[in-house]
């Protein structure tokens, strides 16, 4: 499907668990949300038009498959202008990007003050509410240390103790518990959905101060192990606590030969480590998938990863799991994305390259010029054209007068026939000269002369006929020079809202058209 610059066009596979999410969001109004701001009194002017562009870009990048970009933007908005509509999206962008632990907060801050939703919606967000509460589990914790800091796979998410229990995400997590003066402590576990664990953890005191080390690597979905335990999955948001001395640091992930270190820290120190698993080629020739990319503009340089993979000509073989995409082109901004290649598949990924600022004003500078060149030789070869074939018509004309008279003068040229132009009579007199033998010759001169136009005539037509063509040429199959404007089609689609579904395999493609 070709997608509009300026137009809000979503399409978004996905699983038959995640159909009816996206299909709330793409119900979930832009008109409302337009109205909503535009009723609001207690944000200023300038709140409001931030608010409103930050939605759009958004969608924009909801479009493109940033989910986490357009999030941001998202909340963002919500920070200038709070009201229901708004957070009814942010609810349903979390779900659709599987983080039922934020999804069910924004939610239940939805049901419990549905501000405008409408029935239907609120219903809907009642039912995408409960579906993602079946993919949250809660741990009980308790730790013999007031004030520690409370990690899941390496991310601070709170701080002990607690008085609700940790919500998470169903699946295997590393529980950690850190507190300066003791050796930090973690414990992985496997929990369902609704399901609800309880864990202890008792630190030891340490000589010292933590330690703390800065893990480095481009590879995403790679499992952190210290010292034989798994401690966090990458990308890393911040540094790993560690007691002092000698560790053991590795970086593993299927499909990649593990990467591996060792370290030792001082007392209170922050040291770093740089690790880049290398690829095992027959793991991934047997499990992995493809990554096909269907970019807007030709021969982009692809990174995977940190690793150059060169100009883009095909799909590419890559382990299954996420990766960090990196699409560079001369002349447009670079692209990058977190794609997840399943196994034995085919992940296709349409990608829009933005020009520069520099290369968008030079590009519609030379297809204006272009366009206005083809204009001009569109006329300049239909005028010519026509003016060689109005003389060609003139010459016609000229040399049909000019066969006439010579007929006619031969008619009378009849050897005997003692008429005035009888070649057997006096052919010296002004009488022959001025009815027979001038007009003869300029009747022949008229002839030569429309022959000699014709040539000039012919050229024109050809000659003009040639411009149009290119005229045509460069008009019709010319560049744009709106193509890289983001308003292009905005006219088009504004104040209007057109959801569209059609079912595919094992799933649905669902979409809507709008600006906000």
């Amino acid at each position: 499907m070709t997608k509009r610059a300026g137009a809000s066009e979503n399409l978004v596979p996905m699983s038959p668990r995640s159909l009816s999410l996206v299909l709330v969001l793409g119900l979930a109004a832009l008109v409302p949300m337009r109205r909503a701001i535009a009723q609001s009194t207690t944000a200023g002017d300038a709140a409001r038009a931030e608010a409103r562009e930050r939605f759009e870009r958004g969608l924009r990048l909801f479009n493109a498959g940033d989910n986490s970009a357009a999030l941001v933007e998202f909340r963002r908005a919500y920070e200038l202008i709070e009201n229901t509509v708004v957070l009814y999206n942010i609810g349903l962008v979390y779900a659709q990007m599987g983080r039922p632990v934020e999804a069910t907060g924004a939610l239940d801050k939805v049901l419990a003050n549905p501000g405008p939703l409408s029935p239907e919606r609120l219903a809907l967000a009642r039912k995408t509410r409960d579906e993602q509460a079946m993919h949250v589990a809660e741990v009980v914790l308790d730790t013999n240390v007031e004030r520690a800091r409370v990690e899941v796979d390496g991310v601070e998410v709170a701080t002990a103790p607690m008085a609700e229990p940790l919500r998470i995400t169903s699946g295997t997590h590393v529980i950690g518990i850190v507190a300066p003066g003791f050796v930090p402590l973690r414990k992985e576990i496997a929990i369902a959905g609704r399901d609800k664990q309880s864990l202890r953890f008792e630190l030891e005191a340490m000589q010292g101060r933590l330690a703390h080390l800065v893990v480095t690597t481009h590879l995403p979905g790679a499992d952190l192990v210290v010292d034989d335990q798994r401690v966090a999955t990458t990308p890393l948001a911040a540094s790993i606590a560690l007691s002092p001395g000698p560790h053991r640091i590795q970086l593993q992930r299927a499909g990649y030969v593990p990467a591996k270190t060792e370290i030792t820290l001082a007392d209170g120190a922050s040291g770093e480590v740089a690790l880049a698993p290398e690829e095992d080629r027959a793991a991934v020739e047997s499990s992995g998938g493809w990554l096909a990319l269907d970019v807007s503009e030709t021969l982009p340089v692809v990174t995977i990863d940190g690793r150059s993979r060169g100009v883009s000509t095909g799909p590419l073989r890559l382990a299954a799991g996420p990766h960090e995409v990196l699409l560079e082109r001369g002349d447009f901004l670079p692209w990058t994305r977190q794609v997840t290649i399943d196994p034995s598949r085919t992940t296709t990924v349409n990608v829009q390259l933005d020009p520069t600022p520099e290369y968008r004003t030079r590009f519609a500078s030379r297809a204006s010029t272009q366009r206005t060149w083809g204009i001009v030789s569109i006329v300049g070869g239909v005028v010519l054209a026509g003016a060689g074939a109005g003389l060609a018509v003139y010459d016609a004309k000229q040399r049909s007068d000019a066969m006439a008279t010579q007929a006619a003068i031969k008619a009378l040229s009849v050897r005997g026939s003692m008429s005035l132009c009888d070649p057997a009579g006096d052919t010296t007199t002004p009488a022959y000269a001025m009815g027979c033998s001038e007009p003869c010759a300029a009747a022949s001169s008229k002839i030569d002369d429309a022959n000699t136009r014709d040539i000039v005539a012919f050229a024109a037509v050809g000659v003009g006929a040639a411009a149009t063509v290119l005229g045509v040429t460069l008009v019709a199959f010319g560049d744009n020079p709106h193509k890289y404007d983001s308003n292009a089609h905005a006219d088009v689609a504004a104040r209007r809202i057109v959801p569209t579904f059609w079912t595919l395999p094992g799933g649905g493609v669902v979409g809507v058209a709008g600006v906000f």
